[in-house]
């Protein structure tokens, strides 16, 4: 995918570039969108995100889509027969994912801190859970250094590290037969489920937000749909599939809607299989991020998107993953002491919220620039000047 300019000088998506599926890049730039809304809790805009028309919402739709990516960027070369390779390339992406949670914790506890000192307000500490480092800072530490400290909302990036360690294993089964590598990482969710099966937290008694043990069955199925496209074919969804999923879509649209709430304990079923519990996944919203799957791939949205301009905003947006999803992440945080201060008033979310957004379509927009402009450079270089990199 790059960038060139239409009969209106505006920038589109081009079609020479058939290397991508702008279509995933599309609906990760929409989940990082929805997400950057969603941690600015409160504002008039989190209303219309999916979360609040269904059981599932940003976080499982960006796992699911991350399994895909994972699939198309590693599973071709390791079933060439370089194995050893690729798993040294998911390495280094899981360390550069570390590194950038690291940074951008240092980043929003900095954010936290001036909120506090400018507000005089220690709840803001407590409501982003940034007290648990104030409580016990040299634990803290430890618990920084191996992901167990997560305050509120920087949860993602360490699920997203320990999916990443444990592809090599599951693209390894998935390589032999995908179904392998689906029961197999379904016995572990069933299991993690059943017996509380939990990575835990440091400092504290909890466990992580997002439990890797259990969303990394929603990963597998990611990593088994990208196998379907990395080997050239498009997975075909039975008519009677597309029908359940809009029933259960439907479904969750008018219990999410119309309030319900059920407060019988349906024991001895399992807990999972009823419970709205995000930390494990529960089947429901499992069922809902698939559900919205199997909608989307049903529709041929691959060379609408190619073709439609006004669509490539977003697909730069999820072409450039995290460093959008960081940036995002930061403008949240240093948005706390707008709201909590003098400044704050509802009104203010009118200019955070598409600020913000702009702000990550910029980053986006100038990546990209930049990535386009990298590729150019080589073929326009002199022998001299080859040789001179090369030094």
């Amino acid at each position: 995918m790059s960038l060139t300019t239409n009969r209106t000088g505006a920038f589109a998506v081009s079609e020479a570039s058939t290397d991508r599926f702008v279509s995933l890049d599309f609906w990760r730039g929409l989940a990082l969108v929805t997400i950057f809304v969603n941690h600015i809790p409160g504002n008039p805009a989190e209303a219309f995100t999916h979360k609040n028309f269904g059981f599932s919402d940003a976080a499982e739709a960006f796992v699911l889509l991350a399994g895909v990516a994972a699939a198309l960027a590693y599973l071709p070369g390791m079933k060439s027969g370089s194995y050893a390779r690729q798993t040294v390339r998911i390495g280094l992406r899981a360390w550069t994912l570390y590194v950038s949670h690291i940074v951008v914790l240092a980043l929003c506890g900095a954010a936290v801190a001036y909120g506090v000192l400018a507000t005089g307000d220690v709840r803001i500490l407590e409501a982003t859970q940034f007290d648990q480092i104030i409580g016990a800072p040299l634990e803290a530490a430890i618990g920084v250094a191996t992901l167990g400290v997560q305050p509120a909302y920087l949860n993602i990036l360490p699920l997203y590290v320990v999916l990443l360690l444990m592809t090599p294993a599951l693209l390894c089964l998935v390589a032999i037969d995908p179904r392998l590598a689906l029961i197999t990482s379904g016995a572990l969710y069933v299991a993690s489920q059943v017996a509380g099966l939990a990575l835990p937290s440091y400092p504290g008694v909890d466990a992580w937000y997002f439990n890797p043990l259990t969303w990394q069955f929603l990963f597998a199925i990611g990593l088994w749909g990208g196998a379907a496209l990395a080997g050239g074919r498009r997975p075909k969804v039975p008519r009677w599939l597309v029908m359940l999923a809009v029933a259960y879509l439907v479904g969750a649209l008018v219990w999410t809607r119309s309030g319900f709430y059920y407060p019988h304990d349906l024991a001895p079923l399992p807990r999972f299989v009823w419970d709205f519990d995000k930390t494990n996944l529960s089947l429901p919203r499992l069922l809902h991020v698939l559900s919205l799957g199997v909608i989307i791939m049903a529709l041929p949205l691959e060379r609408f998107l190619r073709n439609a301009s006004a669509a490539w905003p977003v697909i730069l947006l999820g072409r450039n993953a995290l460093p959008v999803f960081c940036v995002g992440t930061v403008l949240a945080f240093a948005a706390m002491p707008l709201r909590a201060g003098e400044l704050g008033h509802p009104a203010l979310d009118f200019l955070i919220v598409p600020g913000g957004i702009a702000v990550q379509l910029m980053l986006a927009w100038m990546l990209e620039w930049y990535r386009v402009g990298a590729r150019a450079a080589p073929a326009k270089s002199s022998p001299v000047q080859d040789a001179a990199a090369g030094a």
